[in-house]
């Protein structure tokens, strides 16, 4: 996968992430910390483990 690539995908994970926060709040804020709150952020930061990894790995193999 070309490096540029890869680290517009990490990046459009991480604005994934960014939305499920924003969702994610607005639920706590609606109805509190429920499951549905849980599972909302669990998938945010999934999202940016993911974006970060696909970002660094573009990073570093760009320097070989």
């Amino acid at each position: 996968m070309n490096a540029n690539k890869s680290i517009f995908q990490g990046l459009l994970y991480i604005v994934l992430g960014i939305v499920f926060v924003v969702f994610a709040v607005e639920q706590v804020n609606d109805s509190g910390w429920t499951i549905l709150a849980y599972v909302i952020m669990a998938m945010a930061a999934i999202d940016f483990v993911t974006g970060a990894r696909f970002i660094f790995i573009a990073l570093f193999n760009r320097k070989k």
